[in-house]
């Protein structure tokens, strides 16, 4: 009987630690520029895309990124310039192997998967 509250406890626990072990890594995740979520999601989406080969659309998709970035800048450069420089040349190197003559899938592969790696953590390049 005495057993009871402890095993309560033990099985309720993690319930009331959830959201903030997920707001913790919320903070943890997120960088001085600010909420980078809208822009990692392009730029997987655009990962996504070469890995099936379509890369007119991948091209596309990298286009709607940089729109985004562009627009972004005068809020976010501000904030921390070292870390939107960071994001930005990842970009740029995204960008233009997606808009080669002959886009190249390993090369857009790549420099794509560096943008992502980037935008997870601008601060640690």
């Amino acid at each position: 009987m005495k057993k009871w509250p402890l095993l309560v406890a033990l099985l309720a626990t993690p319930l009331f630690l959830a959201p903030i072990t997920e707001l913790a890594y919320a903070a943890a995740v997120m960088s001085k520029l600010g909420d980078l979520a809208p822009f990692e999601k392009m730029a997987s989406d655009t990962l996504v895309l070469i890995d099936k080969g379509d890369l007119g659309g991948a091209r596309e998709r990298i286009t709607e990124f940089e729109t985004a970035w562009d627009n972004a800048e005068p809020t976010m450069r501000p904030k921390n310039v070292d870390e939107w420089s960071v994001i930005d040349d990842a970009a740029d190197a995204a960008i233009s192997s997606l808009r080669a003559n002959k886009p190249k899938a390993a090369n857009a592969k790549a420099t794509v998967a560096a943008l992502i790696h980037a935008l997870a953590s601008p601060a640690a390049l």
